[in-house]
């Protein structure tokens, strides 16, 4: 692959040094749910994924009006039990390590509908802000000891907590980090709110299972930024605060969670070994340079060709198939596989809310996971969710004890059970 220097400007450091990964073409927004009624107003834009140079953030460059994609939004945090039990485990985590709980103030943005807010409160903790735009969702938190701020957190927004609380002791965000188009703008509110000593921690998919394990499902508008620690190292160097500790996390198939404080913070005085010999484990995969990227693209087309080789297979074989999972993961591996209803007759999610929806772009029905265990079954289910596998198959076992199969998409084509 050559080096496709382009026009466009990293939003991270502003430098025009930016590469060419890979082109998804004109997509539907992955997020975006709807109604056959709106079928023929629905837009599809561009989408690029591109490299910088200067600071190493692996990014999308193609940018949609937030309000779009976040005013109402499909994703509930609390209807995957994983997810639960790994916010429960957090936030004692964070509490017993950095708080104070009957004097400490803490905000998590993009906080979803309370899946990590709860947990705190359960902590005792003094003052919980919740901080996030899409207002069907925040309404469902409905618990007293959270307050909830309907909006973006902006420098507006920080200032009006100031105003209220005084400096904060600790700011979360967990999956919401990377979808900021306006990075600048709320790295420079998170630094505004915390007190001197004060936390920001964040947990983001990493950018090594993105590329190592092909988990180009992540790629969609919602998800800007790519993060490797290098990339969020120079970035935050920007804003004078430092990362002092990391910790990998299984979810969503592979996180990393930073925890970044200011230069002058009692913590930035104990960066930790992990820190280091993370930067050193990341400089020798070359994820500060372009040409470590080469053999993604590469990679993901061959990944859609013995997806679709699959597929196309079992349907000639008189087989039905239904995808499970009907997240902004699915929809991108569904666009960028040209996936219809010619291979996959529906989607079955276990969020009640999607159900009589239809995904993005490919117009596929969303079900109840419950027509699982009705007479009229498929054959197989292409698990997007592939993340929470394990969670699935567990509550799903009567399918397959039945005889259903399973097909997972990612990093490698699989059936399971697999056939004799």
């Amino acid at each position: 692959m050559l080096n496709k220097k382009t026009e466009f400007i990293c939003a991270i450091c502003n430098k025009l040094d930016m590469s060419l990964i890979m082109d998804f073409g004109e997509v539907a927004l992955a997020g975006a749910f709807l109604k056959p009624e709106n079928f023929a107003k629905e837009k599809k834009f561009p989408m690029r994924l591109c490299f910088c140079n200067n600071c190493f953030t692996v990014q999308v460059v193609d940018k949609i009006d937030p309000k779009i994609m976040f005013q109402d939004y499909f994703y509930f945090s609390s209807s995957i039990q994983t997810l639960c039990n790994h916010f429960k485990e957090y936030a004692k985590e964070v509490t017993s390590r950095f708080l104070n709980p009957s004097e400490s103030t803490v905000i998590e943005f993009g906080c979803n509908d309370g899946v990590l807010l709860k947990p705190l409160a359960d902590e005792g903790i003094k003052n919980i802000i919740g901080v996030d735009p899409a207002k069907n969702v925040l309404s469902s938190i409905n618990d007293d000891r959270i307050k909830i701020k309907s909006n973006y957190f902006t420098e507006e927004v920080a200032r009006e907590i100031v105003s209220e609380y005084g400096q904060v002791d600790m700011i979360m965000a967990n999956n919401v980090y990377a979808h900021i188009a306006d990075i600048q703008g709320t790295t420079q509110a998170i630094k505004n709110t915390l007190d001197d000593d004060g936390v920001f921690i964040f947990e983001v998919h990493y950018l090594d299972k993105v590329i190592k394990e092909m988990h180009y499902d992540f790629i969609y508008h919602e998800h800007l930024f790519y993060y490797s620690l290098l990339s969020a190292t120079e970035h935050f160097k920007l804003y004078e605060m430092i990362i002092f500790d990391v910790k990998f996390i299984p979810i969503h198939g592979g996180s990393l969670r930073f925890y970044v404080s200011k230069n002058n913070s009692i913590h930035a005085q104990k960066v930790t070994d992990a820190v280091k010999l993370l930067a050193i484990e990341e400089r020798k995969k070359g994820y500060d340079k372009f040409i470590s990227f080469e053999k993604f693209s590469n990679n993901i087309a061959n990944a859609k060709k013995d997806l679709i080789d699959l597929l196309k297979k079992l349907k000639s074989e008189g087989c039905t198939i239904a995808g499970y999972g009907a997240s902004g993961r699915a929809n991108t591996i569904i666009q960028y596989c040209g996936i219809t209803e010619d291979l996959i007759s529906y989607m079955i999610d276990d969020a009640p809310a999607k159900t009589g929806f239809f995904t993005p772009g490919s117009h596929l029905e969303i079900f109840p996971s419950s027509i699982l265990s009705g007479k009229n079954a498929p054959d197989y289910v292409l698990v997007f969710a592939f993340s929470f596998f394990e969670e699935i198959l567990k509550r799903n076992k009567d399918y397959i004890n039945a005889g259903g199969r399973m097909i997972l998409p990612i990093p490698k084509v699989k059936i399971y059970p697999e056939i004799q």
